[in-house]
């Protein structure tokens, strides 16, 4: 295993950061506000998700950024990593840290290309957290995600009907991943420092997306932007449906929104269907 603690030698951590540090501060190389663009600078960040991966799996990286991850990522692993970065100038550099042969490094922007690899790895920008999400979450390919997202956003995914935090991307990443919550890495992690706390979570695959997921989603997208609703009042509003209706599907149409569970919404939209209002 790669050298990723100990800064004894050009190939440690705190050498290669130092390599890109430099080149940061001096101006060579330019960091975008806009793109979410932080350096990894802690060796416990590399180290979960090194520990995290599945070895035997290829690896599609997003954002290869400086290239910080993606060079301990492919001497780590047994098989080709491919990563996305949608920095020409970010791209260009990271190859030239990385050097190594199971990697590729493509410019690109991975909302606009489908994703078919079986693994994807990310300390993800923070401006397409959700978006990245739900791609991972309708690639039917993607068995498993290591991800770095913000602490805020990890909260959301782990919590359950009726909490504050639970909304659609809960109802959407836990219909089709066991979710394991990983350590908080707080912001003195990352340089430039951003303004909130990091969280990782890795992503398992129980099930794929198909017609009836999309159906669930189609729901939550009509019925969530009034999750503190009573239930009743939203259908009727929405789906101009009686309330009484609710009931025969054994619905209590008092309950709110935001604690309708995955079975609750699976039925519901099932009978939204039947009705041809879904």
């Amino acid at each position: 295993m790669e050298n990723y603690t100990d800064g004894g030698d050009s190939t440690s951590f705190p050498a290669i950061l130092k390599r890109i540090l430099d080149k940061v501060r001096s101006g060579d190389l330019k960091l975008r506000r806009r793109l979410s663009q932080h350096i990894t600078s802690s060796p416990r960040v590399v180290k979960w998700i090194l520990d995290s991966v599945d070895k035997n799996v290829e690896v599609l990286e997003v954002g290869s950024g400086t290239g910080i991850l993606t060079y301990f990522l492919c001497r780590n692993t047994r098989r080709v990593v491919v990563a996305v970065e949608v920095d020409k100038t970010l791209a260009e550099f990271s190859a030239s840290i990385v050097d190594c042969p199971n990697t590729v490094i493509i410019v690109g922007d991975i909302l606009e290309i489908d994703v078919a690899a079986r693994q994807v790895v990310s300390s993800v920008p923070y401006g397409i957290s959700s978006e990245l999400l739900a791609k991972i979450s309708r690639s039917n390919s993607v068995e498993r995600a290591v991800l770095i997202l913000q602490r805020e956003v990890v909260d959301r995914i782990i919590s359950g009907p009726g909490s504050g935090s639970y909304g659609r991307l809960s109802v959407m990443v836990r219909l089709l991943f066991n979710v394991v919550p990983g350590p908080v890495f707080p912001r003195s992690d990352f340089y430039p420092r951003p303004r909130v706390d990091s969280r990782g979570v890795i992503l398992v695959r129980k099930r794929l997306y198909d017609e009836e997921v999309a159906l669930i989603e189609d729901l939550t997208r009509a019925i969530f932007p009034y999750r503190r609703k009573i239930l009743g009042g939203v259908v009727e509003r929405v789906f101009k449906l009686e309330r009484e209706e609710l009931e025969s599907i054994g619905l209590d149409p008092n309950r709110r929104v935001e604690e309708l569970g995955e079975g609750d919404l699976t039925r519901l939209a099932s009978f939204l269907r039947s009705r041809g209002l879904l």
